[in-house]
C-alpha cells in the first residue's frame, strides 16, 4: 500500500486506559492485558480524523486515538500518513478528514514516479495561499458577482424612482448613482468572502501541523506529490489521471480533482524560466482552466 514503509507507531491513552499500535495491523492492548485485539486494515469500517482525535471504527467499536497523545508533530503526521495508506489500499474504507493544503495520502499509489523533472523541498507560506484563495473565489463566484451587481443597480434605480421620483428628467443622474452603488455593493460583498476565505485558511494553518513542515514538491511524467518530507520515499505519488484540471495564478499552480484542490506548488520555489517550463510540462497533461 502507499507509505507502507512508514515506521509503526504506538500510542497510550491513559484516559481510555487503551495502547494503541498502528502499522501493518492496527492493535489495541487493554490495560492490564497481556494479549492484544489485533484488526486487520480489511476489517476497518470507517476511519475519521477530527481537530482533536483519529477515531477507527471496526467491529463496532470506535476506538479513538486522542491527538494530545501525540506531542510530537512528525509522530502525528506519520500516524496518519500510515492511516491515509492503509485507506488508499482498502479504498472500501470510508475516510472523513478536515480540509487541508496537501494532497491526503489515500490519493496516493506506489511504484516508479518515471522521470522526476521537477522536485524541491520549501513550506507553504499563508500569504500566498490567501492571494491564490482570493483569486479562485473570483474566478468561481464571477457570474455570482455579475448577478448581485445587476440586482443591486436595479434596485438602488427602483429605490431613487420611487423615493425621488421625475425619473424622466433626472434619469441621466440616476443612472450613474445606480451604477456606482453597485459596483460598491458588489465589491463589499466580495471582501466579505475572501476574509471568510481567509479566516478559514488562517484556522487551518493552526490546525494541520503539517503546514509548518517541509514539503517535498515533485511533478514526473507519471504524476505529482506533496508530502512531509520526513515521511517521502520518492516512491509514492498521485496519477495524472486522478485530476481533471490545473489553474495558474501569479502564485502557485494548482491541480483539481473533482472541483477540489488537491495540490498546490508554489512558484517561488523555482526560476522563472522553470515556472514556464513546469506550466507547460502539466499543461500536457490536464487542461488549464
Amino acid at each position: 500500500m502507499a507509505f507502507e514503509s512508514l515506521p509503526g507507531v504506538k500510542v497510550t491513552s491513559h484516559a481510555a486506559e487503551q495502547t494503541f499500535v498502528v502499522g501493518d495491523f492496527f492493535a489495541v492492548y487493554l490495560h492490564g492485558e497481556e494479549n492484544p485485539t489485533i484488526y486487520r486494515w480489511t476489517e476497518v469500517k470507517t476511519i475519521t480524523e477530527s481537530r482533536t482525535d483519529f477515531i477507527i471504527h471496526v467491529a463496532g467499536v470506535a476506538y479513538r486515538i486522542p491527538k494530545f497523545c501525540l506531542p510530537d508533530e512528525k509522530k502525528l503526521l506519520n500516524l496518519r500518513g500510515i492511516l491515509e495508506g492503509a485507506v488508499s489500499f482498502n479504498p472500501k474504507i470510508e475516510y472523513v478528514h478536515q480540509k487541508r493544503i496537501l494532497p491526503p495520502k489515500y490519493l496516493y499509489i506506489s511504484g516508479d514516479p518515471g522521470d522526476v523533472p521537477y522536485t524541491v523541498n520549501g513550506f507553504y507560506k499563508e500569504r500566498e495561499i490567501n492571494l491564490s484563495n482570493a483569486i479562485l473565489l473570483n474566478t468561481r463566484l464571477r457570474n455570482v458577482f455579475k448577478l448581485i451587481t445587476l440586482i443591486s443597480i436595479l434596485s438602488v434605480f427602483a429605490y431613487l424612482h420611487f423615493s425621488w421620483g421625475d425619473t424622466e428628467d433626472k434619469w441621466f443622474w440616476y443612472l450613474p448613482i445606480s451604477v456606482f452603488s453597485g459596483g460598491i455593493i458588489v465589491m463589499l460583498v466580495y471582501l466579505v468572502c475572501a476574509l471568510i476565505a481567509n479566516f478559514h485558511y488562517s484556522q487551518l494553518y493552526k490546525t494541520d501541523p503539517a503546514l509548518s513542515e517541509e514539503i517535498t514538491f515533485s511533478v514526473s511524467t507519471a504524476g505529482f506529490s506533496a508530502v512531509e518530507s520526513h515521511l517521502q520515499s520518492g516512491n509514492e505519488f498521485i496519477p495524472w489521471g486522478e485530476a481533471n484540471y490545473f489553474i495558474e495564478t501569479n502564485n502557485v499552480f494548482i491541480v483539481y480533482k473533482h472541483n477540489k484542490a488537491v495540490f498546490w506548488l508554489p512558484k517561488r520555489l523555482f526560476s522563472k524560466e522553470i515556472q514556464t517550463e513546469i506550466s507547460g510540462f502539466i499543461h500536457e497533461r490536464l487542461v488549464q482552466k
